[in-house]
């Protein structure tokens, strides 16, 4: 079976990814980062009332939330564990955070954390909530950053959102959790009824207001992108059909006449390449017959003034001179010539592309080459040549009209007016296998793109794609300051609810408890007072029966003395009769006469007898301390030894006692008083408890409690009633009077003003008719600190112990 530590382990590392999966729900674009991150709540919460040592749980809770959308899988194990480093560091920065702000908070705001006041409020949400949420935003955007996830310019907007949907996230879960699980339990139950349903119902309406400006905003940016890649293949369009417009007008001028000089076709193509500078040429390709070869080869010789023969291209791409065939498609004129004076004499239908072209042209229709290394290239870009058939009135073909285009010059002429603004442009070839003729913008075509669209784009016979997209880049060109202003606001919304709600429910927990605390003071005041009024009535009467005692000492003493004088007086008295030896009649008198007077003698001073030794029980009402033998002793030793002396008594009526009492209690206080308060006890349970012939059972067990010491003395016997209890204190109170187990009433009134005057303590009694009674001493553990009259009562925490000991 699995140990505690184990289980709560495994459950943060649940609920953390489960926590954190719900959350990347509302996350924004690109998706790194959410409005309120619940998960580093869960996350401080548990190592603060759990401990420090589970933050391996945070780690791998965060690394299941994240590896889903990173884990390069099926490409080997290096690429596994290279892509399982971006999560891993944002689990890293997840526990690190939790510890930090668990640290801050248990070292400036207070643990256990009630978060009463205002201070301690505002503590903990700037520097747990605000500093401390610092950390995985940090780590994780470097990380994305450091991967290749998230683009520079995205990543300050990146990190906000991650900072305040921690921060949230501390401030509102964190919280909810302290409500049931945190210390001191007593404020946060309190705050069980209101805090819950008001921060939970703030924060639904906070996520609701931002999420729904993050789609407003969102669909604004996707009108935005559509509008600007509308504009960018409206002006595509437009451009490819000014440049073929441009080339129907040269095959028309081919068309027209046969006696075209080099001079007149620079001079009718000079205004177009002017206008248009995506032209890398345009050309007229002449169809020549073999036996017009060699008189060509002379008349472009003559023109370019060098030696020119036909030419075309092997396999390898090399220039060489033409094979000798039935006819060529030969490069007649073309302009600008400067920038392509290799091309005349080139026969283009020696290449395979070129042919293809050719041969789709035709129909009578324009046909474009795919996309070729051009013979005048000396860069790396593509080119494409769209061939215009010329055909004579009588339908011989004359030749082609053709426009030669570098790709990324055209391109370029096309977004010569346009900016891109963060998008990327591609344009793709078609067929089975699509190429990339261009590109553009940050990063390659359609490659993390959040945005993208696509048309198709006719040239000549071709049909390519033109792909426009927009990534992390655009965002962050096209964002406006709105879900920002959601963010801050909800941020300060939420952050002052929060403190005003914590300090509100501390202070109304602070005046509840100051009004138990003054009710229970009350309380203790008015049954001090009534203790106080006990008191002083019980010394008044212990003064006045001492008082009577030491005025009626002296007489009955006296009284004793002249009627022990005259007992003796009657014995001499007797002795000397029955030495006389009268009459016998006479005799019997006189003996009976003193008989009778010996008698009244015996009498009167047996109760004057009895009279004095209750009246030495009345002076002990009278208790001096000051003449009392103060020591220190161990309690358990003590009662022990004293329990031991008295089993005799005990025993006898065949009672049991339990005695339990903690071996380290020691008392500065007065031993005798102590053992004169339990052997009264003692007798009075003996005497007083049990019904005749009852054996019952006896309990003293004792127990420390602050500066105190409670006592507990009970029995299981017959009990008291109410009114009993309320006077078993008084002096001369006794429920046995005449009986002949009558005592005086005295000795629970001579244990009250012991305990109270020579022990500094109190005394208390509680009893059911039927279940016995239990008398409880609260005595200090120096006597010296509850001398000084009367005591303060404190039985508010008493336990209500009747039963025997384990």
């Amino acid at each position: 079976m699995l140990n505690k530590p184990v289980w709560i382990m495994l459950l943060t590392t649940l609920a953390y990814a489960v926590a954190g999966r719900l959350a990347l729900l509302l996350a924004i674009p690109p998706g790194y980062a959410t409005a309120i991150w619940p998960a580093a709540g869960i996350a401080l919460a548990v190592l603060l009332l759990c401990g420090y040592r589970f933050w391996p749980a945070v780690v791998a809770g965060s690394f299941l939330v994240n590896a889903p959308g990173a884990l390069v899988l099926g490409q080997g194990a290096g690429a596994l564990l290279v892509s399982a480093q971006t999560p891993l560091l944002i689990g890293s920065g997840a526990a690190l955070q939790a510890l930090f702000s668990v640290w801050l908070l248990r070292r400036f705001v207070s643990y256990p954390v009630s978060l009463d006041t205002t201070a301690s409020v505002l503590k903990f949400i700037v520097l747990v909530c605000g500093l401390g949420s610092t950390v995985s935003a940090s780590v994780g955007v470097l990380a994305l950053l450091a991967g290749g996830q998230l683009a520079a310019s995205n990543a300050l907007y990146n990190w906000f959102t991650w900072w305040v949907g921690d921060g949230l996230g501390v401030m509102l879960v964190a919280t909810l959790i302290f409500v049931f699980w945190a210390e001191p339990r007593g404020i946060w139950r309190s705050r069980r009824r209101l805090l819950p349903p008001v921060l939970l119902l703030a924060s639904l309406v906070m996520v609701v207001l931002y999420v729904l400006a993050s789609r407003w905003e969102m669909a604004r940016q996707q009108g935005g992108f559509e509008r600007h890649a509308s504009q960018l293949y409206q002006q595509t369009e437009a451009v490819l059909r000014s440049y073929f417009e441009s080339l129907y007008a040269v095959q028309a001028f081919f068309a027209t006449t046969d006696a075209v000089s080099a001079a007149d076709f620079e001079r009718f193509v000079r205004g177009t390449l002017a206008r248009n500078a995506g032209f890398q040429g345009i050309a007229w390709n002449r169809v020549v017959a073999h036996s017009e070869r060699a008189a060509l080869e002379k008349a472009l010789s003559e023109e370019l003034g060098e030696a020119v023969v036909l030419t075309e291209v092997d396999q390898n791409g090399t220039r060489m001179r033409a094979a000798e065939r039935d006819s060529y498609v030969v490069i007649r004129y073309i302009q600008p010539l400067e920038h392509n004076r290799a091309a005349p004499g080139y026969d283009i239908s020696a290449s395979p592309a070129p042919r293809r072209a050719l041969l789709n042209a035709l129909r009578r229709a324009p046909a474009a080459t795919s996309p070729i290394r051009l013979v005048q290239e000396t860069g790396e870009q593509l080119g494409v040549v769209v061939y215009f058939p010329v055909v004579r009135e009588d339908g011989r073909l004359r030749g082609y009209a053709a426009g030669v285009f570098r790709l990324g010059d055209l391109m370029e002429t096309v977004l010569a007016n346009e900016s891109l603004r963060g998008l990327s442009l591609c344009l793709v070839s078609g067929g089975a296998k699509p190429q990339t003729l261009y590109s553009k913008g940050e990063g390659r075509c359609g490659q993390g793109a959040l945005f993208s669209r696509a048309w198709e784009v006719q040239f000549a016979d071709q049909r390519w794609r033109l792909e426009v997209a927009g990534g992390q880049s655009y965002l962050v060109g096209s964002r406006s300051i709105i879900p920002w202003g959601m963010l801050v606001t909800g941020l300060l919304f939420v952050g002052l609810l929060g403190m005003w709600l914590l300090v509100l429910t501390g202070a109304k927990f602070r005046s509840e408890e100051s009004g138990r605390e003054l009710t229970r003071m009350l309380a203790q005041l008015r049954e001090t007072q009534g203790q106080l009024v006990e008191a002083e009535k019980l010394a008044a009467l212990g003064g006045m029966v001492a008082g009577f005692a030491h005025e009626l000492n002296t007489p009955i003493g006296i009284a004793i003395t002249a009627e022990s004088t005259l007992a003796a007086d009657l014995r001499q008295l007797e002795e000397l009769e029955l030495e006389r030896g009268v009459d016998e009649e006479s005799s019997e008198r006189r003996q009976s006469l003193l008989r009778r007077m010996r008698e009244a003698s015996t009498m009167v001073l047996d109760n004057l007898q009895r009279a004095g030794n209750l009246i030495d029980s009345f002076k002990q009402v009278s208790v001096d301390q000051a003449g009392a033998d103060m020591r220190r002793i161990n309690l358990y030793d003590y009662l022990h030894d004293l329990l031991l002396h008295l089993s005799p008594n005990y025993r006898r009526g065949g009672h049991e006692v339990h005695f339990d009492c903690p071996r380290d209690i020691y008392l500065q206080t007065v031993p005798g008083g102590l053992a004169q308060v339990v052997v009264n006890l003692m007798n009075n349970a003996i005497n007083h408890a049990f019904a005749p012939g009852q054996s019952g059972c006896i309990r003293l067990w004792a127990e420390r409690e602050g500066e105190e010491v409670l006592l507990h003395f009970s029995d299981d016997g017959v009990g008291m009633p109410e009114a009993v209890c309320e006077h078993v204190f008084e002096p001369f109170f006794t429920t046995r009077r005449g009986g002949r187990t009558a005592g005086s009433g005295l000795g629970l009134h001579l244990v009250y003003n012991i305990v109270r005057r020579q022990l500094g303590g109190d005394i208390r009694v509680s009893s059911t008719l039927g279940e016995g009674s239990c008398f409880t001493l609260r005595l200090p553990l120096s006597a010296e600190e509850g001398t000084s009259g009367s005591r303060e009562a404190r039985f508010d925490a008493l336990p209500e112990r009747r039963s025997g000991f384990m």
